[in-house]
Formats: C-alpha cells, sequence, structure tokens
C-alpha cells in the first residue's frame, strides 16, 4: 500500500497533478497555454509515468467533486487501483533500485487497458462536470485525451518488449529493454521526460 508520504513525493515528482490542484482550487486558471503545456508534457512521458500522473491529478478531480456524478465515485476507486499496482515498481525503478524482467512484464501489460479504461472515466465526467466548472471539465479532456494517446505507445511498447524479452535474470529494467528505431533505448518504466 501506498503511504501518505509517497503519495506527496509522486505528486511532486509527476508535477501535472499540482497544476490540476491549483486550477480546481482556483489558484489557477486553464488557459491556452496551460492547456498546451499539459499536452506537451504528458505526451512526453513514458506510459507508466503518465499512467501514474494522470490517476493521480483523477483521483483529485474525484475527490473534489464527488457530488457531481456517481461515476466520480468510481473514478476515485479506479485511480487508487492504478496507484496501488503501480506506484511501487514506479518508484522502485525510478529509485534505479534492480527489479525483475518477469514482474515486470506481468504489470506492464495491463498498462493499456488501464490507460482505456481511465480515459474512458474521464469522458464520461468531463461531461458531467461541464455545466459546473469549465475549467476542471477541460482538465478533465486533456487527461482523457493522453490517457488515449498512451494506449497505442503502450500497446507497440509491450509488442517489442514481448518479442524481445525471456531472460529471468534481475537486471536494471532499462538494461534490458531493447533499442528502438531511432537507436534510443526506451526507459519505461520509471521515468519520465527530464529524469
Amino acid at each position: 500500500m501506498l503511504s501518505d508520504r509517497d503519495l506527496a513525493l509522486l505528486t511532486n515528482r509527476l508535477q501535472i497533478p499540482l497544476i490540476v490542484q491549483d486550477i480546481q482550487s482556483g489558484r489557477g486558471m486553464l488557459s491556452p497555454d496551460v492547456e498546451y503545456g499539459l499536452h506537451e508534457v504528458l505526451s512526453d512521458y513514458q506510459p507508466d509515468a503518465a499512467l501514474l500522473c494522470i490517476a493521480l491529478s483523477a483521483r483529485k478531480v474525484a475527490a473534489a467533486n464527488m457530488h457531481v456524478a456517481p461515476t466520480m465515485a468510481i473514478m476515485k476507486m479506479e485511480a487508487d487501483r492504478i496507484l496501488a499496482d503501480y506506484a511501487e515498481l514506479w518508484m522502485s525503478h525510478a529509485a534505479r533500485r534492480p527489479i525483475h524482467n518477469d514482474d515486470i512484464f506481468e504489470t506492464l501489460e495491463n498498462i493499456p487497458e488501464d490507460l482505456e479504461a481511465m480515459g474512458e472515466l474521464l469522458e464520461v465526467n468531463t461531461a458531467a462536470l461541464r455545466e459546473i466548472d469549465e475549467d476542471v471539465a477541460g482538465l478533465c479532456e486533456i487527461l482523457a485525451v493522453q490517457a488515449k494517446a498512451h494506449v497505442i505507445v503502450a500497446e507497440t511498447f509491450i509488442e517489442v518488449l514481448d518479442q524481445a524479452t525471456g531472460a529471468d535474470d534481475a537486471l536494471p529494467y532499462a538494461d534490458a529493454l531493447p533499442v528502438g528505431s531511432n537507436d534510443n533505448v526506451i526507459i519505461f518504466p520509471g521515468s519520465y521526460a527530464g529524469q
């Protein structure tokens, strides 16, 4: 189970949930520049970091808007489940602790499905929020778009990983990954732009 301290560290590390919190509380606004920036940052994340970031952000939106629709409670439960399933692995890799490849693949093969589910819940809740808070609805829309875009990236990555791996030994995950067509090593999971 993720401790409050770990949750705070993860939120601070990914930053976007903090921006969501500021906009939601009225300390910030969803200007076109902020909207563009959120899309750009999220699109640069690896799928696992994007999933965690989207889940943390959706959790904040849901917690503050439970009164809006019953689907908010469902979105919060799904975000909590995603954090429980992926955050520890992501934080272990970010701290450069060795991880077994078999454990990673079993966990990562569900990322596309979880991104898709999160995207659908965000879309439903975007519609519910439109009449109440246009900025928060806009945030949900950005998160939904990015979740759906990362499904494709995650599916491609898992397909490549499935073909390229088979070793049972423990290695730091980045060392076990295949080289892409542009000769850049994919550093998924536990990574994000700028790490």
